[in-house]
Parts: C-alpha cells; sequence; structure tokens
C-alpha cells in the first residue's frame, strides 16, 4: 500500500473538523432560532390577553418594544443559521470529495 501525502491528509482532517464544528454551531443556531419563536408566540399572546388591555399603556408599549426587539433578534439568528447551513453543506462537499481523492491515491489500480 502507497503511504498518502501527509499535507492531503492533513487537509481532510481540517475539513472534517471544521465540518464537526461548524454542523454544531449550526445545531446550536436552529435551537435559539426555535426558542426565539416561542418567545415572540409567547409575547404576542401576552398582548392580545385582555387582562393586558387593562394595565397602563406604558406597559403595553414596553411589551411591544420586546415583541420588537425578539423579532430583531429572530431575523439576525436565522440569517446566522443559514449561513452556518450553507457552509456546513459546502464543507459536507468538500469532505466527500477529499475522502474520493483519498481512496483513490490509496488504491492506484482501481
Amino acid at each position: 500500500m502507497p503511504f498518502l501525502d501527509k499535507k492531503f491528509v492533513s487537509e481532510f482532517v481540517k475539513a472534517a473538523a471544521a465540518y464537526g464544528k461548524s454542523a454544531y454551531q449550526y445545531h446550536l443556531s436552529l435551537e435559539e432560532v426555535n426558542r426565539q419563536k416561542e418567545n415572540l408566540a409567547n409575547l404576542q399572546c401576552w398582548l392580545r390577553k385582555p387582562e393586558t388591555k387593562r394595565v397602563s399603556s406604558d406597559a403595553r408599549r414596553m411589551l411591544r418594544g420586546d415583541i420588537s426587539q425578539t423579532r430583531e433578534r429572530l431575523r439576525a439568528e436565522t440569517a446566522y443559521s443559514k449561513m452556518l447551513s450553507k457552509r456546513v453543506t459546502r464543507l459536507e462537499h468538500a469532505i466527500e470529495s477529499k475522502t474520493r481523492r483519498l481512496i483513490i491515491k490509496s488504491r492506484p489500480g482501481l
């Protein structure tokens, strides 16, 4: 069996490590998106409750401000999640191609 190129193997290991890190960050980001969606739904539910209509206008304004901030965080986290999704996909393809090249280099007769 011929020896594998250390530089190429090193690139493969780096790509695999980057994939693992990005996949984990993507998972955490999706959890945060779901949490923000739940928060937004809860805040909007509070705004519609009859009890909320009886509190001061300042309290309702603060609640609307919280809803607005939650929407902004949700938009930002969704954009970050999409970016991570693209990175994970790109790294998956890179690992697949590097795996194919490793197999071809390790078995030149195939």
